[in-house]
């Protein structure tokens, strides 16, 4: 590997007026938008203020409790979010439930949290979805599509719920600068606890809605398996290898993979083993990627695994910036990163998915890790963006997925004009050489 990407000291972009400029030509993207297809993931969401509820997590005296609330202490201190699973304390549920903050119950997974982003802005999506409860039926956006039949799209309204619903996701959060027992947070983020492990929904329509009207669309999200039981992940992974395959045929361009944090040792290397050859896009965030590849040179990093899976584009997204290695348009992928950031800051400040998405007041901007344009020698290309961060913001829950989904906003609509870069970047800031070289 080539030497380390020196850190940007300045930011060559007045990016305040970039995301001012893009938050502009939304309207316009989302009429030229085709449809998202995703799935195949959705469940119900419960917010938990850690803050609120580790005192009393603190008094609880089994064993499967008091393991809960090391990790989540460790996790704060370090400032660290990512997903558990916790199968040794059967009480943790009902716990947990009354201390759901007001408002605080929303659709989950990345697929559905994809679909809302969009529906929010009024871009289409189609969300692959099998039998659901009452409580998730109500809590999807009723511009999400679903399947009714082969040509027909329709409302989650118009659905009836066909069981009970099923077991939620804690979204338990904390702040930067407000106390915990013990510590004091100095990032802001979320964990998701879990008592339950979930099985991959299952839609047929869903499935001949796509083969029916693949050349018409472009882009298509899958949401990791990293909440299917351990005995069931194989014929899972075999299930959205298949749904990828059958994506591609149906004409798709874009099949993007967003990881996230897997509760059993080998499950990730599994997944990647079977979805990396049949997916053309993978994205991660800065942690996930050190677990991949240790080191603290995002771009190398972000090489080598993208190498190593052999992807056509690989996305990283961190606090305060996004990074893809691509080997299409890096103007558009510049875009395609802000529009992801925008979105997911406008979440983050209003707490959930924001039908006008602007640019936070308090939201500050900083160095890169690598220019915003540049190439590698292999003929890839590399696109950076500064993201919109906020300290303290009102939630931290679906950032990731809310960052996806405008991604593939942009990326679905193959005539998209690049806005960030051309009027943003001063003359000669598209490197042509390796941005690591020394």
């Amino acid at each position: 590997m080539m030497n380390s990407a020196p850190t940007i000291a300045v930011t060559p972009i007045d990016w305040a007026g970039a995301y001012d400029r893009l938050a502009a030509e939304l309207p316009a993207l989302v009429t030229a938008a085709t449809t998202l297809v995703t799935g195949f993931a959705a469940c119900l969401d419960r917010r938990i203020d850690l803050h609120a509820v580790a005192p009393a997590l603190a008094e609880r005296p089994e064993a499967g409790a008091r393991r809960l609330f090391a990790e989540l202490m460790a996790r704060a201190r370090a400032g660290r979010g990512g997903e558990l699973l916790v199968d040794d304390w059967p009480d943790g549920a009902a716990f947990l439930d009354p201390h759901t903050l007001p408002d605080g119950m929303a659709i989950g997974g990345t697929s559905a949290q994809a679909a809302w982003t969009l529906a929010a802005i009024g871009a289409p999506s189609l969300l692959a979805l099998g039998e659901a409860g009452p409580e998730e039926l109500a809590a999807l956006h009723a511009g999400i599509g679903l399947a009714e039949s082969e040509a027909t799209l329709g409302s989650p309204r118009h659905r009836r719920p066909a069981r009970r619903s099923g077991p939620a996701h804690y979204i338990v959060e904390y702040t930067a600068g407000r106390p915990l027992p013990g510590l004091v947070p100095e990032r802001s983020t979320r964990v998701i606890v879990r008592f339950a492990d979930e099985a991959l929904q299952e839609d047929a329509m869903f499935d001949r809605w796509v083969a029916a009207h693949g050349t018409q669309l472009r882009v298509g999200l899958l949401s990791s398996p990293n909440a299917v039981p351990l005995a069931d992940l194989p014929p899972a992974l075999a299930r959205l290898a298949a749904a990828a395959r059958a994506w591609r045929r149906a004409g798709l361009s874009i099949v993007h993979l967003e990881l996230g944090d897997y509760p059993w040792p080998g499950t990730l290397g599994a997944t990647l083993a079977g979805l990396a050859p049949e997916v053309t896009s993978i994205g991660l965030n800065q942690n996930e990627l050190r677990g991949l590849v240790p080191g603290d040179d995002p771009l190398a990093q972000a090489d080598e695994l993208s190498h190593r899976l052999g992807v056509d584009r690989l996305v990283v997204h961190a606090d305060g910036w996004a990074l893809a290695v691509t080997r299409s348009d890096a103007g558009v992928e510049l875009d395609a990163l802000a529009m992801g950031c925008l979105l997911a800051a406008a979440r983050a400040e209003a707490g959930r998915p924001s039908s006008h998405p602007r640019v936070p007041r308090q939201a500050s901007f900083g160095p890169l890790p690598v220019p915003p344009l540049s190439s590698l020698p292999d003929g890839r290309r590399v696109a950076c963006v500064a993201a919109p961060y906020l300290e303290r913001p009102a939630s931290t829950v679906g950032l990731g997925d809310s960052f996806t989904a405008g991604c593939l906003l942009v990326h679905s609509n193959a005539r998209h004009q690049p806005v960030v870069g051309p009027v943003g970047l001063p003359a000669g800031a598209i490197a042509d050489t390796d941005p690591r070289r020394a």
